[in-house]
């Protein structure tokens, strides 16, 4: 029998693989606080090779979250550095059709220590989710086994702690930082007294693919080639997006990375500098800050090459050490991204090609992000790199449809560039002026030093919960948003909330928009509509549930059958000091989706065309408007269902072609909820999706059929028909 269940969406992924002595090997843990999924390995890895073929089992560099839309096949890390005059160069992926592969040449990292979370709900932590990895490159042999790590015989002893801050505000959803602590333990693992690092640099290696794997038909070097990239020299990101697919059901999005900055001991002074090159290096003990001579600015730099076959300047970098000089020349060469390549046979610049070869089908690149030189670095010495991994959609109105997905310009780059500078605000902190040097004006918290990540907050999302019956979701929140402190101002700043939800459609690409707003009165913020008409005169409760819920909105008009996501957001009055408007919690923080429909039927058994089960549509019509895009994400609605049912479909001639068993818990075990759904969501109770899926995974053929119905409370039978039109 077909088992019908609920397929929840994937929220958090851990995965381990151990060693017969219980050593960890390989970890994957994802990030989910805001609107970015992104994957992360304790081996340096970023992202998730297979998703593509294996979409339902976890993200890859996902965005929005609960969307099919992809940035990454693969990304890791990469250093390169002069030791005694010799060369040495350990990275952590490299240009492999199969991803990353445990032992094979260019993945020299292994871990060296399991993957942690912290955040609120640990009391430690910098973000809303930090997600903290360790690996090394020391190992020749891979930990717990025999086996040489190919090409890798000369290793840097560079131990690596990586941590990935992630928030859930709308100005910060769609980013992840990461924090690379890279210490130089040759004192430690290497020989006698150890050894220096001379012309360190430090790159990200990315094969940023931007696709929708849900709906994109596309397989093999064809799913890969449609990319358009660039490079945004001011703010030292480069990116990708998809710029010539057919898949016009997917939304159009940017991804990238870019290098935020440094923070090396200065060799005179003896104290952390910020180490970019937006930042000329100063002296701390000099009154005046002169710029010391001898510690030039940094370069950050992109380069790219063909996944495959490239020539010339598309070559890439062969794997293994006999490729380290070549690896190490793409981290520390300038990019020739204005020059017109020697035979060119259009006359377009590098950096034009980039953009536009995706449109022919022939921008499959790997792109490279590094930074450096970091002149010298000692043994026990550790320097701090940051990263940012971003995604943003384009804007309007190149965010949907075909002929959106080629244009790459300032105005359809707004929201990602915003993006990115609002990355660079949060990166920051404190240090406003990107010198890294302490003043007292700059310590707005008073605590003697410039943090980082501080900036203000809005209040706290209120909790949410939606009763639902059929036509009508009711809205209850609670009212812990309005003794929420500001973290920089110490201000109870709350000024209201707004209601959001999504519209018949937005299953694929979930667009929640504003559809009510209440702020506090007296004060030059919002409408001053007061909060009167949504505040209850008492709080009210709901079994198994001890909150107390003070507001309540009633939304109604809503079809059964179809998908609405509803949140309720709060802000505050903004933030003088950081020169901020009123600032909110995202849409997404407390999201939910209801499906509207008939209750459990607990009169089944009654006659009477009130308690009758139904089929909707019917006729039911082949590529239904709220069917996905695949035979796998059809949808057909069983509707009038007791609490416990087995239901079975039949040919005329009486053949059973599929069965089912409901329960009021669930909806269906389809694809559809897998793709289009996520795990928070409010059933009605007295409905199930069918897929029109035999129970031999064939698809049901035009015709009419026959269902039946039966309560296993009572053993009641109803029965019914239905027709499938191709």
């Amino acid at each position: 029998m077909k088992k019908f269940g609920v397929l929840f969406g994937v929220l958090f992924v851990f995965f381990a693989i151990m060693s017969a002595s219980g050593q960890a090997l390989f970890e994957r843990g994802e990030t989910n606080a805001g609107n970015l999924g992104l994957s992360i390995t304790n081996v340096g890895v970023i992202g998730k090779a297979d998703v593509r073929n294996n979409p339902d089992a976890g993200v890859s560099m996902r965005f929005p979250i609960n969307t099919g839309t992809e940035h990454l096949f693969e990304a890791g890390l990469w250093l390169g550095a002069f030791v005694d005059g010799g060369l040495r160069v350990s990275t952590a992926a490299v240009t492999n059709p199969s991803g990353y592969s445990r032992g094979q040449s260019g993945y020299e990292f292994t871990p060296d220590g399991p993957i942690r979370f912290e955040g609120p709900q640990t009391g430690l932590g910098v973000s809303d989710q930090d997600l903290i990895t360790t690996f090394t490159d020391r190992n020749l042999i891979i930990p717990g086994t025999t086996t040489q790590i190919a090409g890798h015989s000369d290793p840097l002893y560079a131990d690596v702690e990586q941590t990935s801050y992630n928030w859930a505000f709308p100005f910060t959803e769609n980013f992840s930082i990461l924090k690379l602590s890279i210490t130089n333990r040759s004192d430690e693992y290497g020989p006698t007294g150890g050894f220096a690092w001379d012309s360190l640099y430090v790159g990200q290696y990315a094969d940023i693919v931007v696709r929708n794997v849900f709906t994109a038909q596309d397989q093999g070097s064809a799913f890969f080639n449609k990319n358009g990239l660039g490079y945004l020299d001011s703010r030292y990101t480069t990116y990708a997006f998809d710029a010539g697919s057919n898949d016009a059901s997917s939304i159009n999005t940017y991804g990238g990375i870019t290098i935020l900055g440094s923070e090396i001991t200065h060799p005179e002074s003896g104290q952390t500098v910020f180490y970019h090159p937006a930042n000329p290096i100063f002296d701390p003990s000099h009154p005046e800050h002169n710029r010391v001579s001898s510690l030039p600015s940094p370069i950050v730099d992109p380069s790219y090459w063909l996944f495959s076959a490239g020539t010339g300047v598309y070559q890439g970098p062969p794997r293994g050490s006999a490729g380290d000089q070549q690896r190490y020349d793409r981290m520390s060469s300038l990019f020739p991204l204005d020059e017109v390549r020697p035979n060119s046979p259009d006359g377009r610049t590098i950096r034009e090609e980039l953009r536009t070869d995706g449109q022919d089908s022939q921008g499959n690149y790997i792109s490279m992000i590094a930074t450096g030189p970091f002149r010298r670095v000692e043994p026990g010495e550790t320097i701090y790199i940051y990263f940012g991994v971003i995604a943003a959609e384009k804007t309007e109105p190149f965010v949907n449809g075909i002929a959106g997905k080629a244009v790459d310009d300032e105005e359809s780059r707004q929201l990602f560039e915003d993006s990115i500078d609002s990355m660079y605000r949060v990166f920051l902190g404190e240090d406003a002026d990107s010198t890294g040097i302490y003043s007292a004006e700059k310590d707005i918290n008073g605590n003697g030093r410039l943090d980082r990540f501080l900036f203000p907050t809005p209040p706290d999302a209120p909790k949410l919960r939606i009763e639902l019956s059929a036509g009508t979701a009711t809205l209850y929140w609670d009212r812990s948003a309005e003794s929420s402190q500001d973290p920089v101002t110490n201000e109870l700043d709350f000024e209201g909330y707004k209601v959001y939800r999504t519209d018949l459609g937005d299953d694929l690409n979930p667009t929640p928009r504003l559809i009510r707003e209440w702020d506090r009165r007296g004060n030059d913020v919002g409408f001053n509509t007061g909060l009167e008409d949504i505040l209850l005169e008492e709080a009210v409760t709901f079994p198994g549930d001890d909150t107390e819920y003070w507001y309540r909105f009633e939304v109604d008009g809503l079809l059964s059958g179809w998908q609405y996501q509803f949140s309720v957001t709060s802000f505050d009055f903004g933030s003088q000091i950081f020169e901020l408007g009123p600032l909110e919690t995202s849409p997404n923080v407390n999201a939910v989706r209801v499906f509207p429909g008939t209750p459990a039927n607990l009169n089944f058994s009654d006659s009477g065309e009130e308690f009758a089960v139904g089929v909707y549509p019917n006729p039911y019509r082949i590529n239904a408007a709220w069917d996905g895009t695949t035979d796998q994400t059809r949808k057909l609605m069983f509707t009038n269902l007791p609490p416990r049912a087995e239901i079975r479909v039949y040919t005329l001639s009486g053949d059973i072609v599929a069965e089912a068993e409901h329960t009021s818990d669930s909806i269906g075990d389809i694809q559809w909820y897998n793709q289009f759904s996520t795990e928070t969501r409010i059933l009605p109770g007295g409905e199930f999706a069918f897929d029109l899926l035999s129970n031999a995974n064939q698809n049901l053929t035009t015709g009419l059929y026959l269902f039946s119905v039966k309560n296993l409370e009572s053993g009641h039978v109803q029965t019914g028909k239905f027709a499938v039109i191709k």
